[in-house]
């Protein structure tokens, strides 16, 4: 709707304009001329307005729209509408489990920047869960997470995260990265 609007207002705009040059060459009438710059100035008015208000947020539909919407959030420090983003994008069926991981670790990061280390390991454990099965990659990331283990009391389950973790150096040599932390657990 707010398009056909605009659509209406420039067509206007530029018939005043076409109108407004008509007369300056044509009848020249001072107060016809008053009106009509009035006019152009409305127009003109009016669709900037339109095009300064903010377009209703769109309706995401892809995993994709979710995580970078809510990674922008994180980026603006809006931590809460990141979080809520993320609750809807797991809402989609359509996710893979990887993506629907990525979407817990992403709350897991937002809760930790707002150190609230409880919610954040309980989305790493739903993160985890999903792809105990899948060949991930490595990322430095997974040091934070442990921490925030460390951080939530919850050192028992970062010893079982690390010894799930370094398991999959069978595919991936760069999880033995962890093993530091795993002997700085251990004592």
């Amino acid at each position: 709707m707010r398009k056909y609007l605009l659509y209406i207002l420039y067509f206007k705009l530029i018939w005043d304009l076409i109108h407004y040059v008509y007369k300056v060459w044509g009848e020249y009438k001072p107060l016809n001329l008053g009106f009509d710059t009035i006019s152009i100035f409305i127009d003109l008015f009016i669709i900037l307005i339109l095009l300064k208000t903010k377009k209703s947020r769109k309706s995401f539909s892809k995993f994709e729209h979710f995580y970078n919407e809510a990674f922008n959030c994180d980026e603006r420090k809006e931590y809460e509408k990141a979080l809520q983003i993320r609750e809807e994008g797991l809402k989609l069926q359509s996710l893979t489990n990887l993506q629907r991981a990525e979407l817990y670790v992403g709350n897991g990061g937002t809760y930790s920047y707002i150190k609230d280390y409880k919610n954040a390991t309980n989305s790493f454990d739903k993160a985890f869960e999903l792809v105990k099965l899948e060949k991930i990659p490595y990322d430095e990331q997974y040091k934070v997470i442990i921490d925030c283990y460390v951080k939530a009391n919850r050192k028992e389950d970062a010893i079982i995260l690390v010894e799930a973790l370094l398991e999959r150096q069978s595919y991936n040599k760069k999880f033995i990265r962890l093993q530091p932390i795993m002997d700085q657990l251990l004592t």
